[in-house]
């Protein structure tokens, strides 16, 4: 059973580490780590940033293993990480609906996030979850500098 919990300060280098093994697997085809190993002191820079804003950074736990987070600053989804061998299990599913629950809470009727565009596997998990693209496109702020797309989403109210 997935268990969610709020991040705290204290868990930067948990959520780091998440991301770190989520990244390293899903964006190998980005991201080769031997051109572009991934850059842990501007991830963690990220982290510290959202957990001292006023962003809700979420956690979660399989069996008291954390697996999971996401970040939601309302409007916006960001940093919706599994850990690789928890893909598939639901833990993402679980993530992305208490995000969308805390953006609707803070009073928002739709929600917006960016993807990477070769990101296949998280292309199909939103739009599977009702995201459309919205015709927004930006570079990713790393090297290679890979296209973002943009997406949208309307909120169950």
């Amino acid at each position: 059973m997935i268990e969610l919990r709020l991040a705290t300060s204290a868990d930067v280098e948990t959520c780091l580490a998440v991301q770190r093994r989520s990244a390293i697997t899903g964006y190998a085809h980005i991201f080769p780590q031997e051109q572009f190993p991934f850059p842990d002191d501007v991830v963690r820079a990220e982290w510290v940033e959202r957990l001292g804003s006023e962003a809700t950074v979420v956690l979660a736990a399989d069996g008291g293993r954390i697996v999971g987070t996401i970040s939601a600053r309302p409007p916006r989804v960001e940093a919706l990480f599994v850990v690789p061998e928890s893909w598939g299990a639901g833990v993402a599913d679980v993530l992305h609906a208490r995000a969308l629950e805390v953006i609707a809470n803070a009073g928002y009727d739709e929600a917006e996030l960016e993807v990477m565009a070769d990101n296949v596997r998280a292309r199909r998990f939103y739009e599977r979850h009702g995201w459309l693209p919205d015709g927004r496109q930006l570079r990713s702020p790393f090297p290679p500098f890979p296209e973002l797309v943009g997406y949208r989403r309307a909120l169950d109210r």
